[in-house]
């Protein structure tokens, strides 16, 4: 009888042990639903959405700043030599001053050209007496062969052309200024003998610089005739002088891949001079790209990519940077101007899942 009570306890001992594990293993199976119930409401669920903060994409016109050095010319310049050579009787030239169009600056010995025009004036003025007695002859009825007439007047066209062509050479014993401008230093003394290959002076006409540079060739489209340019001498601490693009090379440099531009600087004031190296530099616009926040891209396994409110839900959309700047990312890709895009609350974000702008909690008109 005492045996059976024993094995009686033990076995109720079994059940209760049983029904304790059965217990548990129920208790701990409900927490893993409710953990599951609660992820399902935080990534996705129906019952509540994930609150994030959004920020419209904005259209930013990207402006870089270019550098370039180069060095000046004169918006006209020409090295003077003589057409003809000769011994120096005067020497008009006075370094670094201004003359005028048709100024002189050289005479040479014209004593041989000045008898040759006058010459050539008396041969003119008798072929010319010529015609005009044969004309009268024959207006008095005579009878003056026509082709004798016309052998006296093609005198009188020779006789003009020997004239002009004497005045020629008497002009070139004369060497003036082609334009106006400010003259350079000569090294040559009135009794000396030149000729045409002696450098007689320079003249620059400096009113206006022109400034040479490279610009590469990412802004052919954008750095045009008329685009703004500031200029100051290269390592220089005074104020920038405003000029303008006023040519563009048609080629682009296949070793640099550069083109030239060419400025133009007012030198009215004469600051300047032909020859100085000067910085060159000119904003120019790349285009205009989307401005999203920084930290609102994001990174994954091919590339950068932002999330946008689609809907009130998250729409994944690559992207591909084109620059930073402060506080902000240009950039391109499946985005339109306006979309919402997802600036903070990103790590609780994923494809699909219902989104809760908190922009819409701080709009003053909304009264819930």
């Amino acid at each position: 009888m005492v045996r059976v009570t024993a094995d009686m306890n033990r076995l109720l001992t079994l059940h209760r042990l049983i029904a304790l594990a059965t217990a548990l293993l129920g208790t701990t199976l409900l927490g893993c639903n409710d953990s599951a119930s609660n992820a399902g409401v935080r990534y996705g669920g129906q019952a509540a959405a994930v609150p994030v903060m959004t920020v419209p994409a904005t259209l930013t016109d990207l402006r870089e700043t270019l550098t370039s050095v180069g060095t000046t010319r004169a918006l006209k310049s020409v090295s003077v030599y003589a057409e003809t050579s000769g011994r120096v009787t005067a020497v008009a030239i006075d370094a670094d001053t201004a003359v005028a169009e048709g100024d002189l600056l050289l005479q040479l010995d014209d004593r041989d050209e000045t008898l040759a025009v006058e010459l050539a004036t008396v041969k003119l003025a008798d072929a010319e007496r010529l015609v005009t007695r044969y004309t009268t002859v024959n207006a008095r009825d005579a009878n003056i062969p026509e082709s004798q007439l016309d052998d006296a007047r093609a005198a009188v066209d020779s006789a003009r052309i020997a004239l002009e062509q004497a005045r020629v050479d008497l002009d070139r014993r004369r060497i003036t200024a082609p334009f106006s401008g400010r003259v350079g230093i000569t090294e040559i003394d009135v009794g000396d003998r030149i000729d045409t290959s002696t450098l007689v002076t320079t003249i620059d006409d400096r009113s206006l610089l022109l400034v040479n540079f490279s610009v590469p060739e990412l802004y052919v489209d954008r750095v045009t005739r008329g685009t703004p340019v500031d200029v100051r001498l290269w390592d220089a601490a005074d104020a920038p002088v405003s000029g303008e693009i006023v040519a563009v090379d048609s080629r682009i440099d296949i070793n640099s891949r550069a083109f030239i531009a060419r400025a133009a600087i007012d030198n009215a004031a004469d600051r300047f001079r032909p020859g100085m190296a000067f910085e060159i530099s000119l904003s120019a616009s790349r285009g205009a790209f989307l401005s999203v926040p920084d930290v609102a891209v994001q990174w994954g396994a091919d590339g950068a990519y932002v999330w946008v409110a689609e809907e009130g839900r998250a729409a994944k959309r690559e992207v591909r940077l084109v620059k930073r700047l402060a506080g902000a990312i240009l950039i391109e890709g499946e985005l339109a101007e306006g979309e919402p895009v997802v600036m903070e609350g990103v790590q609780s974000v994923r494809a699909g899942v219902a989104l809760k702008p908190l922009s819409d909690n701080l709009n003053p008109t909304d009264n819930g």
